[in-house]
């Protein structure tokens, strides 16, 4: 299958493997066992390991989707990578793919996963393993050793012993309560909930190799409130998917002296579309957004999904990554709107369905957590997309006298930006406001939502809490006019009430208490404006799905 693979679509890995072959190796010297300098999960900044000979090895951190984080490996270089699970795919659900220094699953799609070990010694050892704190628990007169239990429930000399070696095990409980108190398609509340289990390898202090090894699952449970009340399109919750048992990631990534290169079934977690300030909000599209989970097939690599892919990250100079990927096209092989369950447990290791290319170019001055993030990105699905109006012979698929077949298009294709900006740093008071803002855009024709933006805020340290956050966010996705000349035509050709889409408006509001180094809650509101982008009511055909407004309560466990 993998030679198959390899044969269709022999141009874009080609491309990558070029581009890495072009690239200076150097291999590590044994000096570079320092077990402090293991490698997290996923990283999104750049991370520097130097040895004593100068060379620079930059490891990584994430879990995917906005969960990902406190699972995996905190450890690095003073330039350690600032990394960041649905909810955990569209939580990655959008939330697993959303904290990457929380371990939830959206949710490996919010959290940040910029942490490290800063060390002030002469001894040169241990000036290879200064790295950066997240800035939610920054404390810089506070060194945190890379195997620190004390965020953990769960301590053990045994289980510091294995970290020491390069062993490191995470495990975290992501549950939350949601409630539809008006509007939607029908009110009430449920109960969902991810359990994120991860386990990273360092090959640094027992092969002496720049390398590491990482494996993720998930184990998704309850119901979401989007599939079960709302229809919207914007998910309620960054760890809403369907329920199951699976395998999310699984690779191995070598680092060099200024690039590095990672293989194997992998997501696009926090190095991807997912500024640092965007993971503390619940709802899925500020992990993995709206726009690729809606149009790409079955979701894209976001939570809770992965897929076989290769990627390389390049750190050219200081304060400028390149990250550029190729995963296969289609997660499951369901196409748009397929359903994740077509491949429930994560162990199909696709390779056949055409590829997904994405390129991001980072800036961040310094390699700095107290100066601006930029971002530019674009994204290239080779599969064929469905025209959303028009049929093979160019009538309307609304019309009588259509053939029922849909024009396709030869692939998909977007252009995005990213800014996470600090506007107030205290580093007396531990205090933090930071901004940021999304946009991307793409062909209307074949795609669902063409044009979505985001924005917001986040405040660390309110009320005199130094580990405390809120956070407030504001969410647009606009529907297609391809979609919504479709819904005309079919107004048109039937002459019955058929409402014309027009997009989707959401508001969050969400406050994250730390009540010990180990447990979160987070109480949280969301509204949300034309649910569907103004679907007809499935319960009330003759009308559209009010405006509905969400009340929830999550809790996070760092075992």
């Amino acid at each position: 299958m993998a030679l198959s693979f390899l044969r269709n679509h022999r141009g874009a890995w080609l491309a990558t493997a070029a581009l890495a072959l072009a690239l200076p190796l150097h291999p590590v010297a044994a000096a570079e066992t320092s077990p402090s300098d293991q490698p997290t999960e996923q990283s999104d900044s750049k991370a520097a390991d130097k040895s004593d000979s100068k060379a620079t090895d930059k490891s990584g951190n994430k879990a995917g989707d906005k969960s990902d984080g406190k699972a995996a490996d905190k450890s690095g270089s003073k330039d350690a990578d600032k990394s960041d699970s649905k909810g955990a795919g569209k939580s990655d659900g959008k939330d697993a793919d959303k904290s990457d220094s929380k371990d939830t699953g959206k949710s490996d799609d919010k959290s940040d996963g910029k942490v490290g070990d800063k060390s002030e010694s002469k001894d040169k050892s241990a000036k290879d393993n200064k790295s950066e704190s997240p800035p939610e628990a920054k404390k810089e007169s506070k060194p945190e050793e890379p195997c620190s239990q004390e965020k953990l429930l769960i301590k053990s000399e045994y289980r510091q012993q294995l970290c020491q070696s390069g062993l490191k095990l995470g495990v975290t409980e992501t549950s939350e309560v949601l409630a539809n108190l008006t509007g939607g398609v029908r009110q009430g509340p449920i109960y969902e909930g991810l359990t994120d289990l991860n386990l990273s390898l360092d090959l640094r202090p027992s092969l002496h190799l720049r390398g590491n090894f990482f494996v993720r699952a998930y184990q998704i449970h309850g119901r979401g409130l989007t599939a079960s009340h709302l229809d919207n399109l914007n998910t309620m919750s960054g760890i809403e998917a369907e329920p199951t048992t699976r395998l999310v990631e699984l690779w191995y990534e070598h680092h060099f002296d200024y690039w590095r290169i990672r293989i194997g079934q992998q997501t696009v977690g926090t190095e991807f579309f997912n500024p640092e300030a965007t993971r503390l909000l619940i709802n899925g599209t500020f992990g993995w957004p709206t726009q690729p989970s809606l149009d790409l097939p079955s979701g894209g690599p976001g939570f809770p999904l992965g897929t076989p892919a290769v990627r390389v990250r390049i750190d050219p100079m200081e304060g400028l990554t390149v990250f550029t990927a190729v995963f296969n096209g289609d997660p499951t092989g369901a196409g748009v709107g397929g359903s994740q369950l077509r491949d429930a447990s994560g162990t199909a290791f696709r390779t056949s369905d055409g590829v997904w290319a994405i390129s991001e170019i980072r800036y961040n001055p310094n390699d700095s957590d107290k100066n601006g993030s930029y971002r530019l990105g674009s994204w290239y699905n080779s599969e064929r997309f469905r025209d959303l109006r028009l049929d093979t012979n160019g009538n309307s698929l609304a019309s009588p006298g259509s053939n029922g077949r849909a024009r396709l298009h030869n692939g998909d294709y977007t252009i995005y930006v990213n800014v996470d900006q600090p506007v107030l740093v205290n580093d007396d008071e531990q205090t933090r406001l930071s901004v940021f803002a999304r946009a991307g855009i793409v062909p209307s024709d074949r795609n669902l939502i063409d044009v979505y933006a985001d924005a917001g805020l986040t405040y660390n340290g309110p009320f005199g809490r130094a580990d405390d956050r809120i956070g407030l966010g504001l969410a647009f996705a606009r529907v297609s006019s391809a979609a919504r000349d479709f819904d005309a035509d079919v107004a048109r050709f039937t002459g019955q009430f058929h409402p014309i889409r027009s997009g989707e408006t959401l508001l969050e509001l969400t406050y994250q208490l730390q009540l010990t180094p180990w447990w979160q809650l987070q109480p949280d509101f969301q509204y949300v404006f034309n649910p569907g982008g103004g679907i007809p009511n499935p319960i009330a055909p003759s009308r559209r799905i009010g405006d509905a407004a969400v009340l929830g309560m999550r809790t996070t466990i760092t075992f």
